[in-house]
């Protein structure tokens, strides 16, 4: 008889134990945004801050989970990570959401019922599953999935792969086209700060260069630049001169948190662009006394 209630006491012990550590691997993080109050909360710990704008970007973090990054008020840039999950829900009202190529089929994107995006911006092939509202997505990659469930409104995608996108009239996708790129992540959304040439969108500079829509790649870097014959220098090293349009150079794969690009020409005020460690993600610009540093979003 003690041994039999010792056996139902240890197996009514695992029993608890195992539904404990089911509890706790099932707290995952939610995001949500509330009037530029960011929060993020797994039901145990909830951390909130004010964003400057609500732009948000999400990718890969160093332990193969997901990395939320964003603006505040007070801090400038940040990211944080996700613990390993590989799924997240958002909610909220937000302009801009990004989602790296970093984040590949393995993970999922769920944008809640109450989720209201502006823009959507994927070149992953991370899989989007909306009960939302999206006014505009873009797929860049043939192997993105986006999936509208009932009760959701999108108005329309534009997809590499319209077959990848489920759910939708077929009026409501279209054919991808590049999205008017948003240098800063700190400006405001604002068509009349773009223009349109040679078949792109190009975000108005307030460079004398005319310097705009640089893409840090890691071991390169693009820029568009309206004036021709500008030294490029690397570091402070020469690594070319500008064509008009766009211009792409090779830096290396050795990258450093002060790394500089210079460009410059008699008659014109040098550009200077400090670039960040390169981390894969969206990048925005910031202003610190005249300079424009390039930081990583």
């Amino acid at each position: 008889m003690m041994k039999k209630t010792m056996t139902m006491l240890l197996t009514a012990a695992m029993i608890l134990s195992m539904s404990v550590t089911a509890f706790a691997a099932e707290a995952k993080y939610s995001v949500s945004v509330d009037d530029d109050l960011l929060t993020v909360n797994n039901g145990e710990t909830k951390a909130t801050y004010q964003l400057e704008d609500s732009k948000l970007s999400l990718s890969k973090s160093n332990d193969g989970g997901i990395a939320l990054s964003f603006r505040t008020e007070d801090e400038g840039g940040k990211k944080v990570t996700l613990g390993e999950q590989k799924d997240v829900s958002i909610s909220g009202d937000i302009d801009y959401l990004n989602i790296s190529q970093t984040l590949d089929k393995d993970y999922t994107i769920q944008l809640d019922e109450d989720a209201d995006i502006k823009e959507l911006y994927s070149d992953g092939n991370a899989q989007i599953k909306v009960d939302g509202e999206i006014s505009r997505a873009y797929l860049s990659s043939s192997g993105a999935k986006l999936t509208a469930n009932n009760g959701s409104d999108v108005e329309v995608v534009y997809a590499k792969n319209k077959n990848s996108v489920k759910g939708l009239l077929s009026h409501r996708v279209k054919s991808y086209v590049e999205p008017p790129k948003i240098e800063s992540v700190s400006s405001n959304y604002d068509y009349d700060r773009y223009y349109y040439y040679d078949g792109r969108y190009y975000r108005r500079s307030d460079s004398d260069l005319g310097v705009s829509n640089v893409y840090d790649r890691g071991s390169s870097v693009r820029f568009y630049c309206d004036v021709s014959g500008a030294t490029v220098r690397w570091n402070g090293e020469k690594i070319g001169t500008t064509t008009k349009g766009t211009n792409t150079f090779d830096v290396g794969p050795n990258r450093y948190w002060d790394d500089k690009l210079t460009i410059s020409k008699d008659g014109y005020e040098t550009d200077t662009i400090y670039l960040g460690d390169y981390y894969d993600d969206y990048h925005y610009y910031s202003y610190r006394d005249g300079v424009r540093y390039w930081r990583v979003y």
